[in-house]
Order: structure tokens, then C-alpha cells, then sequence
């Protein structure tokens, strides 16, 4: 009997495996959304301790995955208004889980980013890849409202010159661009 339960829940195990990879393949691939990978807390350090922001200013994370950046936020400014904006349902769900014990609430949407409205925005942070910026790039120029700041780990904004080139580290930095 305890086999067969261990069995079952291999098999739901391995079934949600399949569906994450699957669903992450299909975005990455076919709609250029970028993988699920996190900004390590050293950097996320190093770029909140670049920013000042006045207690009305709004924060977007653009592909927000686990909300680690907004939560990093949230600590240094509990106040503000953020808000996440992820497409993928396993990232998503974990944010919102996670969202759930947080005294401050942050604002989890499950939305397309390149469809995602960011007007309101004050400060946008990305960690997507360079076709996902491509794609964005027009976005911004359209949408961001005047001194909204847009902050790239690792990925330029192609045309667009950067503001401010924080360099986290021997092969990485960060892009600050002002529209």
C-alpha cells in the first residue's frame, strides 16, 4: 500500500515537471519570454541601494518570477505601491504563495508583460534576455511616463543609451535608463 502511494506521488511529481518545462520551453521559445531565473540577493542589494524613491512612487517588476526583487523592496520601502507582472503560472503561483505571508502585501498579477499595462510605473526592474528588451523597447518609449526609470540586469535596451552603468560585478551590470 505504501508503495503505491509513493508511486502516485512520483508520478504527480514527475507530471507537474513535465508541465513546467513544457510550459517554460513553449514561452521562451515561441514567444520570446525569458527563462525563469532569479536575481541573486547580492544584486538586488546593489541596485535597491542605487534608487531613491519618494513614498507615491510606483514599482514594477517586469517577468517578476518569485517577486525576490519587490520583496527586497518592500523591506526598504514599505509604503510604496509594487507590483509584479509574471506570465508563467509555476513562478506565479510560488510569488503569490509567498505574497501570502508577507505583513505588506505586494500586487501579483499573472499577465503577458508585453501587453501589461505600465503607465503608472516610476521605476520598472528587468531581468529578461535581449529579445524580450528588443520587444519591450518600443513599450517603453510608448507607455513609460516621463523620469520613469527603467532598471536591466545584464540585458541593454538596444537604441537606447543607458543613464547609468552600475557593474555589480566582473561580468555583470546593471542598466539604468531614463525615459
Amino acid at each position: 500500500m505504501i508503495l503505491i502511494i509513493i508511486q502516485i506521488i512520483l508520478i504527480i511529481i514527475l507530471f507537474g515537471l513535465i508541465i513546467f518545462l513544457s510550459e517554460h520551453f513553449f514561452n521562451i521559445l515561441l514567444r520570446g519570454f525569458a527563462p525563469f531565473i532569479a536575481t541573486r540577493s547580492g544584486i538586488i542589494d546593489k541596485i535597491v541601494n542605487e534608487l531613491k524613491l519618494s513614498r507615491e512612487d510606483v514599482v514594477y517588476e517586469l517577468g517578476c518570477g518569485k517577486a525576490g526583487f519587490l520583496r527586497v523592496m518592500r523591506r526598504h520601502y514599505p509604503k510604496n505601491k509594487l507590483v509584479g507582472i509574471e506570465y508563467l503560472y509555476t513562478p506565479y503561483f510560488i510569488s503569490r504563495i509567498q505574497n501570502s505571508f508577507l505583513k505588506n502585501k505586494l500586487i501579483i498579477k499573472r499577465e503577458n508583460i508585453f501587453k501589461a499595462d505600465i503607465g503608472k510605473a516610476d521605476f520598472i526592474y528587468c531581468y529578461l534576455n535581449i529579445l524580450a528588451m528588443k520587444k519591450l523597447s518600443p513599450k517603453f518609449a510608448r507607455e513609460c511616463k516621463p523620469g520613469c526609470l527603467v532598471i536591466s540586469f545584464q540585458f541593454l535596451i538596444p537604441e537606447k543609451d543607458a543613464q547609468k552603468i552600475l557593474k555589480v560585478s566582473k561580468n555583470e551590470k546593471v542598466y539604468f535608463y531614463k525615459y
